[in-house]
């Protein structure tokens, strides 16, 4: 496991995902040429479907662990055809649930008038892809937990050119506009899962199969929980800005405020890496031996470290060129942050390591409690004291001691939890409940 095959692995997995995001911006930088709101009308989209993305997330990685421990059993080809029919359904649930608050949403936040344009064709496009976008989210993690990641990288490359392609076509070439971007989307969402599907036939599967009651409840538990761990740093950086705005803080401005607001958007691109190798462990772990994890993951340990010290290093090095190269902020404010999310990162790494662990024992409840605790009361403490106080060393202990805290709590659960079979939460054909 710490080997160059699994290394590919990995690095297949972290392409894949960041080619996802390359798509989301090229659909923003098409739709500004469309003028007026558009833009912003998009971006508010993009954030009041983050129910939607969350749901996306967690089946895909509670998908790809449930196949993880399906190997184990013999059991493949059921547990690709059981994961494919929940997200099928999780993705119309999602889809129902937009149809009728996207509208609302986005009229509150832009006002009736200004929201009206956007209502309507570009909604319903958009929901009606959400069971596509869900099944192929999935069906991509199934994949890359089966080893084939290649393919799946293969296949999201050149979603890149077919999505630029195809909002030429409805945007500009049909004169769809606004709704032509999500149009777009939908017959790209439905020709992946149809394509990705004929890469998982080799493995088995042929239809869609309606799961047993014990494995529908674990798959939608875990599922529950990790959209919640997935929702809940997204809502704890929104508290945190607010925090930064509040009028009783004497000290108040908007210089601090947008030194955050940026070194925020940098620390998202700088974790990207810890966050593939939590999502990559959890997906190839519940394969293994529990003896092959805990001779795997020291020597992981071992290579990794001195990566992130490396990383570490380089961030104290050139957090002032960074800020003044890239996002146009010095300051207090912005090297401070940036010095002690370098300080953070080797406690950062052990804990990506510790989450993949964590998931491939299905431990999803214990996990989201542990991250949601450190997010919601340890960091918003330490973070309201500094602004108060006004001192950056301060208030940017909330990037260190609250990760430490997340560590020791999830590695002390998974040593005082009682020792189980590997993927006893997921039943299989004989010990159906």
């Amino acid at each position: 496991m710490t080997g160059a095959p699994f290394w590919r692995g990995y690095w297949l997995l972290f392409a894949s995902t960041s080619a996802a995001a390359f798509i989301m911006q090229i659909d923003l930088a098409m739709v500004a040429r469309l003028g007026g709101r558009a833009s912003g009308a998009y971006a508010i989209l993009m954030r009041i479907t983050l129910l939607d993305v969350a749901v996306t997330i967690a089946s895909a990685a509670v998908a790809a662990i449930a196949l993880g421990h399906a190997q184990r059993n013999g059991e493949e080809r059921e547990a690709i055809e059981k994961t494919c029919a929940i997200a099928v359904a999780l993705g119309a649930a999602t889809a129902i649930f937009g149809f009728f608050a996207y509208p609302i949403f986005l009229s509150m936040l832009m006002g009736d008038a200004a929201a009206a344009p956007f209502v309507g064709a570009p909604i319903v496009w958009l929901v009606a892809g959400a069971p596509f976008r869900v099944l192929a989210n999935t069906q991509g993690f199934l994949l890359h937990g089966l080893g084939r990641g290649g393919a799946v990288l293969k296949w999201k490359l050149a979603e890149i050119p077919a999505k630029a392609g195809a909002n030429f076509l409805f945007m500009n070439a049909l004169g769809f506009g606004f709704a032509g971007c999500f149009l777009a989307g939908y017959f790209v969402a439905v020709a992946s899962s149809i394509w990705l599907w004929t890469r998982l036939a080799p493995h088995g599967a042929r239809n869609m199969r309606l799961p047993e009651l014990a494995f529908a409840r674990s798959f939608l538990g875990g599922t529950f929980w990790e959209a919640l761990r997935v929702l809940s740093p997204q809502a704890a950086m929104l508290f945190s800005l607010t925090l930064f705005s509040l009028p009783w803080q004497s000290a108040a401005n908007g210089q601090r405020l947008d030194s955050f607001a940026a070194a925020q958007t940098f620390m998202l691109f700088i974790l990207g890496p810890l966050i593939t190798l939590t999502r990559f462990l959890a997906i190839r772990l519940p394969a293994k031996s529990v003896d092959d994890w805990s001779t795997a993951l020291a020597p992981m340990a071992r290579v990794g470290a001195p990566i992130a010290l490396t990383a570490a290093v380089i961030l104290l090095l050139g957090r002032d060129w960074i800020g003044a190269t890239l996002y146009r902020q010095h300051g207090p404010w912005w090297s401070v942050f940036i010095a002690c999310l370098a300080l953070s990162l080797p406690i950062r790494f052990i804990g990506s390591v510790v989450r993949g662990l964590a998931l491939a024992r299905s431990a999803f409840a214990r996990l989201t409690f542990a991250d949601v605790l450190a997010q919601w009361l340890i960091a918003p403490l330490v973070l309201a004291f500094g602004l108060s106080a006004n001192r950056p060393e301060i208030a940017y202990q909330s990037l260190i001691w609250p990760e430490a805290v997340v560590v020791f709590l999830i590695w002390r659960s998974l040593r005082s939890a009682p020792e189980e079979p590997v993927g006893a939460s997921w039943p299989s054909k004989g010990h159906v409940q």
